[in-house]
């Protein structure tokens, strides 16, 4: 089926060898060390590296091979006011300006490429791995020792909750578990002591609790905060937890955290934990679970990190509190990703279903209305559900399945025309690789629909028994039933909590190579069952072709133009451009 780049692999995010090896990559004589994906990024100016180390998938000494293919110079020693880039400019003069040159670039990589320098063609389902993401650890990026909090006499960590709804004593449970002394503020103590105590948190005034620690938590709604004692909150770390929907935003665009900060201008406002639900917090969170952390004071920051590791969570630093603009969007964000996926997914089977629909119901009344006494025929309708929509998500499945691989596969020419990795991809084709994964999904969903819809009927009514069925009858049921198997695997392999127990090869192995074999079973699924109808002339109503012939056209073009990337020279040239090579001709660097 289809988590980066130009890959061609089935299963991917979203997103992004230094790849994995894609499905067109014959191996390699030598192989590179290869890491996951890792979040597309623009490409930097060309410039000579920032460290002695070569980086993932550059090899730090030529090897013979590259020494055959271009030869480098030496380079003389540097001197002390020489820059790198005079040196270089110096060394290019000096060579022939009509040769071609193959230099490792030390830019950063493009939209579509991974950590490794080679681009992932092959796996649309790329496994989500925190190791390499973007976004810097707030311990991490913070070595200062951050602040710490007061503790009581036995040597808990105090720190205040504003707020005895759902969401504070839910929060204040999960703090109390982590051996936190906790001060839940209340403006009715009383009234909410009973369920404020069932958490192990400590029920007060607003005004009691301040004086409790100087960090607050504070989990009330926004439009609440001018009942607060906001000249006791000065001076002291604010933990902001609300949301706000993206449609209440004001024409200012500011975050409810930026306002808050506006209100307390002498406190340190934070913005974290409003990722997170009161359910998901008072069920318990299973697995890792990443929470942003925004502010302008990078101590504050480094000390809420602390309390978010001693929950067990995953802090995130998303830079100053500006950021929260965008942070307090996420809760809101309603399958974004899968909007490229789902609107090509309906329009696939959309046109299958319209087709279908013509030939099996409506064709055969619209030929003959001119003749006399016609009357409408309605028995066709009857198996719409059993012919017309298991044909039409037969269809789609094939069509989305080539889908996912084809864009890999142009991608793969659009390197080898440019020679270079490092060149963005257009904005259609990265998005469509981006979207591989849900892609795939879709088509998993669109083939158990069809095989459920099948296998809901008896068999015999497909023909299988009939002597013309002898051999391809069984061989194209066994073709379609190892097709769902082996896109079953894809599917499962794809979730995050089995593809980080797989290894980047045998993930890779599986995305890549078995889903090519699906690809190929699929094809032959439908070329055993509609063998005749495929090569003759089957049109309805003059110019509609049967599903068959045309869900087959877009696997078949993707099989043909993969081929030649599979010869040795195509694969040669193409594995060293992932590996961070360019075909650059002397007349196009700068000073020559």
């Amino acid at each position: 089926m289809a988590t980066n780049p130009a890959g061609t692999g089935i299963m991917e995010n979203i997103t992004p060898s230094d790849s994995p090896p894609s499905p067109f990559d014959a191996p390699t004589s030598s192989p590179l060390p290869s890491v996951p994906p890792n979040t597309p990024s623009t490409p930097s100016p060309s410039g000579p590296p920032t460290t002695p180390f070569p980086s993932p998938g550059q090899p730090r000494f030529p090897s013979a091979s590259q020494n055959r293919d271009a030869k480098m110079p030496d380079l003389p020693e540097m001197g002390e006011n020489e820059s790198p880039g005079a040196q270089r400019e110096s060394q290019v003069s000096s060579s022939s300006r009509n040769s071609t040159l193959l230099r490792k670039n030390p830019r950063s990589r493009g939209a579509s490429e991974t950590s490794a320098g080679r681009i992932d063609p092959g796996t649309a389902f790329p496994p989500y791995d925190p190791r390499f993401s973007l976004s810097l650890s707030v311990s991490a990026a913070n070595g200062a020792a951050a602040s710490q909090l007061p503790l009581d006499d036995d040597g808990r960590k105090k720190i205040v909750v504003l707020g005895s709804g759902d969401f504070g004593l839910a929060l204040a449970t999960r703090l109390v578990q982590a051996n936190y002394r906790v001060a839940v503020g209340s403006r009715d103590p009383e009234r909410c002591r009973s369920k404020v105590e069932a958490t192990g948190g400590i029920p007060m005034t607003h005004a009691e609790a301040l004086r409790e620690s100087a960090v607050v938590v504070l989990a009330v709604p926004f439009q609440h905060t001018g009942s607060l004692p906001l000249s006791n909150l000065a001076n002291k770390i604010v933990i902001d937890v609300s949301n706000r929907n993206p449609k209440d935003r004001d024409s200012s665009g500011r975050s409810q955290a930026e306002h808050l900060q506006n209100l307390l201008p002498t406190a340190r406002v934070v913005k974290a934990f409003n990722v997170l639900s009161a359910y998901t917090l008072s069920r318990g969170i299973r697995g890792s679970k990443e929470v942003p952390v925004c502010g302008d004071d990078k101590e504050a920051k480094q000390l809420v990190s602390e309390v978010v590791k001693d929950l067990r969570l995953d802090s995130t630093d998303l830079g100053g509190l500006q950021s929260a603009r965008e942070v307090e969007e996420i809760p809101f964000q309603f399958f974004t990703e899968w909007k490229f996926g789902v609107i090509l997914s309906t329009v696939v089977w959309c046109i299958m279903f319209v087709v279908t629909l013509f030939r099996s119901q409506l064709c055969s009344n619209l030929e003959n209305m001119h003749k006399p006494n016609f009357t409408w025929d309605w028995s066709g309708f009857d198996g719409i559900v059993r012919d017309n929509v298991s044909s039409s998500s037969a269809g789609a499945a094939l069509t989305l399945l080539a889908l996912c691989y084809l864009p890999g596969v142009i991608a793969a020419y659009v390197q080898l025309a440019r020679g270079t990795k490092y060149s963005e991809f257009p904005l259609w084709l990265d998005t469509w690789l981006k979207g591989r994964k849900h892609i795939g999904i879709l088509m998993l969903w669109n083939a158990a629909i069809h095989a459920i819809l099948v296998l809901s009927y008896s068999m015999g009514s497909v023909g299988l028994y009939d002597d013309t069925y002898s051999w391809r009858g069984p061989t194209y049921v066994a073709c379609g039933a190892f097709t769902l198997l082996l896109a079953g695997v894809l599917g499962v392999a794809s979730l995050p909590s089995v593809s980080a127990s797989m290894t980047w090869r045998e993930f890779s192995f599986v995305q890549s190579r078995v889903g090519w074999l699906v690809l190929l079973l699929a094809s032959f699924h439908i070329i055993f069952n509609f063998w005749d109808g495929l090569i003759k002339n089957n049109f309805s109503c003059y110019f509609l072709p049967s599903i068959a012939q045309l869900c087959i056209v877009l696997p078949l073009l993707t099989l043909v133009l993969k081929l030649p990337l599979l010869t040795p020279c195509v694969d040669r040239s193409l594995t060293r451009i992932r590996q961070g090579y360019e075909r650059v001709s002397l007349h196009g660097l700068t000073g020559v």
